[in-house]
């Protein structure tokens, strides 16, 4: 039998794979034994840091672990030969043998008798010398990726782990700067965790399912020391700090088991040398009895300063069953915050500089009931709350009383929809809810009950908007009232009142005011809390002065809708307005602005708008209606009709499809359509940003003489036309057989006022271009004035039959300013405009019995800007009968009115225009009456210009203008006097007399005739 055996091994002994296996169990315990790790760790060590290690290894295994006993490292360098860890046990025991039965095993790490000291020399710590410095390494970039949800194995496994760690003492010492130093001391604590089978491990809180045992203990039985040293704080003192969670999960005897003891009573330390005395505490036990099936909260205790904020104690019943009933009370609560704070002050710059004040109660509060209808009562008191941080606004609760009852179902399984958005709440109902915060008194009440009926009401009073901003102030009383069904569709009842009320823009603020808010809106809900959309049954915003005069007047009514899209709708939109009243509640920015309006706007403006716009990602439609009444331009029908799409993008465009503006029963009529976009990398756009596409129209027309505005009537056809294309804008202004009358209605009577322009024809071309650049100017010469193409001169394209009016200076007495011709219009010309200037040329207006020509008229508008504009003319004025603007009885003492003339002008840069304009103004007719009242307004009267205006007849007057001064030559004609009274050169001349001057004498003997 021996022998068999013996042959038997021997043949197995030869087998080449017994060999390798036999080779390579010499190689691994050759390699791992406790020798080889004595011998070969500490010198590993040793090579690869800056530091020595010193143990006695009891197990070295590469699939059971290592066990080493008296370990120490010391660090070399700076911290030569000091202890930076050292342990009496040291173990790490696993089995890799176990993954053949899928199995991850950490059966202890332990750590027994451990001591750790950090240090800090010369800001340099001395776990940071164990590594040795390395060439600097470029980090990689990182690629931004998904977070991880989770880690995959891909085999069905089971882990299981064991910590231990026993009298463990760690200890921190910082020299440089902030010095300082900590220890604890006899720190000790066991995690024991086991868990179900798995092939993923979650990184979330659903990693807590796949856990079947889990124990968890942090000195259970004794309390920890810890000492602290630094400039401001020293604490020396024992603290319990005990913590113990056992739970297991198995289903035929689960356990669970929490107990803690965190803090005491009696904590006393020193902060900057005074000694402080604070005290907290958190404590608990909850332990599960499985022959009762019965969680027992024992006791859940937190106390601050030796008063017990929060004391909890109940049981839950049936646990695991589907019919657990609850019963937890709130004992002892008193939270004084008082008490608090005086520790709190004493430790400026360790905490935050916050000052709290007041006491608060839960005590009374319940949870009671099965698990499907469970009761829920809150009983919050609350008394002179107060609460501050540095500088930072107060917050003030003088008084709190809340009481809540709730029933809820926490084993519901439905799933929360708009008209059910909390499926465990069965019903709600507010008992008490008064509440005063920094002087705003707030009151709820009302009731909740799912799936039947909402009513909620609440009532708000002494709520100040400057506490929230600095633009508005008021003080706010409101009243809000809500009555449903569900959730899915709340209507609400708002009633708000803002006594005082003032808002500011800049530094201008309007005086004070009274605001109120009424109206019913409904907010309907597509999902949990999520609005969908807001109707606006009806809701009126109305400002008062406070005298009560009505000021502004806005009703609404409309809808908004939210989603991918917001769309908008207000049908109607009205807007009241009384304007002497508004301006009393204008801060003085906008009263500056608005007051001018006041004749425009008249008394008691409105509007009514019908608005429906469409606001989406990319695409935004607006449509709009307006109607408005303006009764300062005496407009009662004014109409808007605008259709705008605006597509946003990369070039963002915007197409008017309708843009309309109509007046006076739509005597009246203005259109725009077309559109406008961005283009890239195009430069100078002349609309803002914008290039454009746009037919624009202004049109006047009245088949009858129909009164417009001001005393204003029209009869005819005007149009105005444009055509906008990118830079060029071209249009014609067009009239025909059209005629304007004024009346300022005191006809008859002395003030009288009447004008009636009759019979107006034009067909102006125009050309403006956007893209103008500074040229040379029109007004230095244009050899146009010399080449004229004879023969081949366009006809005149304005022509005015008459003007006739009331006469300037006698009362109910009709004069003809501009009078027609046999044959021919009273004024013609001929008026175009291109290139950005406007030429006027074969001007005639027959006037006073005489005629006024004009010529070589140029105005160069250029970019719109006035100081790049200028002009230039030429006016001759021929015959006209002065006299007739004369009264009767100063008519008869004229021997001769007529008079002829040239003018001469020009100008440039409008921004100064009487600084920059010239001017030379030649009359060689005059009759002698008039030539002395010339020479009356360039030189003062005396008894030597009596004289000279006795002997001498004037013969020619000039007069030029030239930077706001006046330049004038008075000639004379010789007579038989003249021979006693002698002028040189037989002229009178005025240098540099300034324009006001000129223009006071002028109207005073203008005054003279009248």
């Amino acid at each position: 039998m021996g022998s068999l055996i013996r042959e038997t091994v021997i043949r197995i002994a030869e087998k080449r794979w017994f060999r390798l296996l036999f080779f390579l169990f010499l190689f691994y315990k050759l390699i791992f034994n406790v020798f080889t790790a004595d011998f070969v760790v500490p010198r590993v060590v040793s090579r690869f840091t800056e530091s020595t290690l010193s143990c006695n290894f009891k197990t070295f295994s590469l699939f059971f672990g290592i066990e080493a006993e008296s370990i120490e490292l010391k660090t070399k360098g700076l911290f030569d030969g000091e202890v930076l860890f050292q342990t009496k046990r040291l173990a790490v025991r696993y089995n890799l043998l176990s993954l053949l039965f899928l199995k991850l095993k950490v059966s202890e790490v332990a750590i027994e008798t451990g001591n750790l000291f950090l240090h800090e020399k010369e800001g340099v710590w001395n776990f940071n010398t164990l590594v040795r410095p390395s060439a600097t390494k470029v980090k990689p970039v990182e690629k931004k990726s998904e977070p991880l949800e989770e880690i995959k194995t891909y085999l069905p496994l089971v882990a299981e782990a064991h910590l231990h760690v026993d009298s463990f003492h760690a200890k921190i010492l910082k020299e440089s700067e902030k010095r300082f130093s900590g220890e604890i001391s006899d720190l000790s604590f066991r995690l024991d965790l086991e868990s179900n089978r798995f092939i993923s491990i979650p990184l979330s809180v659903s990693l807590l399912d796949q856990i079947d045992s889990f124990y968890f203990s942090l000195n259970p039985d004794r309390a920890l020391p810890i000492e602290w040293d630094s400039e401001d704080l020293k604490w020396k003192q024992t603290l319990p700090v005990s913590i113990l969670l056992d739970w297991k999960r198995a289903s035929d005897h689960p356990v669970f088991l929490s107990s803690m003891q965190i803090g005491s009573d009696d904590i006393n330390f020193e902060y900057k040398n005074k000694p402080i005395h604070l005290g907290a505490s958190l404590g608990n036990k909850i332990e599960y009895f499985p022959e009762k099936d019965q969680i027992q909260i024992e006791t859940f205790i937190l106390k601050i300063m030796g008063d017990t904020w929060l004391s909890i104690k109940g049981e839950v019943s049936d646990t695991f069953q589907d019919k657990r009933s609850v019963s937890l009370t709130v004992g002892e609560s008193n939270v004084q915050l008082t008490s608090l704070n005086r520790t709190i002050s004493q430790l400026k710059g360790l905490v935050p500089e916050i000052t709290l004040g007041g006491e608060i109660s839960l005590q009374g509060t319940f949870v009671q009931g099965l698990w499907n209808s469970l009761s829920v009562f809150l009983n919050l008191q609350a008394k002179d709350i107060y609460f501050s941080k540095a500088n930072a606004k107060a917050h003030k609760v003088p008084k709190a009383n809340i009481n809540l009852l709730a029933n809820l179902n926490p084993a519901s399984e439905k799933e929360a929809s708009a008209a059910n958005p909390i499926p465990i709440l069965k019903d709600l109902d507010i008992k008490n809810f008064d509440l005063v915060y920094n002087g705003i008194k707030l009151l709820l009440s009302g009731s909740i009950k799912s799936e039947e009926s909402i009513s909620l009401n609440a009532h708000l009073e002494d709520l100040n908007l400057s506490d929230f901003s600095n633009a508005v102030a008021g003080k706010t009383k409101a009243d809000i009232s809500v009555n449903a069904k569900d959730f899915a569709n709340l209507p609400v009842n708002l009633d708000v009142v803002i006594d005082g009320f003032r808002y500011s823009l800049g530094r201008s603020r309007s005086p004070a005011s009274r605001l109120t808010l009424n109206g019913d809106v409904i907010a309907r809900f597509s999902k949990p809390f999520g609005i969908s959309s807001v109707e606006v049954s009806s809701v009126s915003l109305n400002q008062k002065t406070l005298t009560y005069g009505k000021a502004v007047e806005l009703n609404l009514t409309g809808n908004l809708s939210l989603g991918d899209e917001i769309h908008i709708v207000a049908n109607p939109l009205g807007l009241n307005l009384n304007t002497p009243n508004l301006l009393l509640t204008l801060p003085l920015v906008l009263k500056e602005k608005i007051a001018p309006l006041q004749n425009v706007l008249g008394t008691d403006p409105s509007i009514k708008t019908k608005l429906d716009v469409t606001l989406g990602a990319n695409t935004q439609k607006i449509k709009a209606n307006l109607f408005a009444i303006l009764p300062g331009l005496e407009i009662k029908d004014l109409s808007l009709v605008t259709d705008v799409v605006i597509q946003k993008g990369k070039e963002q465009k915007i197409s008017i499809n309708q843009f309309q503006i109509s007046a006076f029963q739509k005597t009246i009529i203005m259109n725009l359509k077309g559109g406008l976009e961005e283009r890239a990398n195009v430069p100078n756009p002349p609309f803002g940003s914008y290039f454009a596409s746009l037919d624009a129209d202004i049109k006047l027309h009245s088949s009858e003489r129909k009164y417009l505005l001001k005393g204003i009537s029209f009869l005819g056809d005007i149009a105005l036309n444009a055509k906008a294309r990118d830079y060029d804008i071209n249009g014609s202004l067009v009239s025909k057989a059209s005629s304007f009358t004024y009346t300022n209605n005191l006809c008859p009577g002395a003030n009288c006022k009447v004008f009636f322009a009759e019979d107006i024809n034009s067909d102006i071309p125009f050309h403006h271009n956007l893209a103008w650049k500074k040229q040379d100017s029109l007004i230095v010469g244009d050899k146009s004035v010399f080449i004229k193409t004879y023969g081949r001169t366009p006809p005149p394209n304005l022509s005015i039959s008459q003007i006739v009016g009331t006469h300037p200076y006698i009362a109910d007495v009709p004069f003809v300013y501009v009078k027609n011709q046999p044959g021919f219009p009273g004024l013609s010309a001929r008026i175009d405009y291109r290139e950005n200037y406007a030429t006027i040329e074969e001007l005639k207006a027959y006037t006073l019995d005489g005629v006024v020509l004009g010529k070589n008229i140029i105005f160069n508008v250029g970019a719109g800007e006035p100081k790049d504009m200028e002009f230039r003319g030429n006016i001759q004025i021929r015959d006209i009968d002065l006299k007739q603007l004369m009264p009767p009885k100063t008519r008869d003492k004229i021997d001769d009115g007529k008079v002829k003339a040239d003018l001469n002008l020009s100008g440039r840069d409008l921004t100064e225009p009487v600084a920059n304009l010239d001017l030379f103004f030649s009359i060689f007719q005059i009759g002698s009456d008039f030539g002395k009242s010339a020479l009356n307004v360039i030189s003062t009267q005396n008894f030597l210009m009596d004289r000279i205006t006795d002997s001498y007849s004037v013969n020619k007057i000039e007069v030029s203008l030239s930077k706001g001064l006046v330049y004038a030559d008075v000639f004379f004609r010789r007579s038989l006097l003249s021979l006693f009274a002698n002028l040189e050169d037989s002229k009178i001349s005025q240098q540099r007399m300034p324009l006001a001057n000129f223009l006071k004498r002028a109207q005073s003997e203008i005054q003279s005739y009248q």
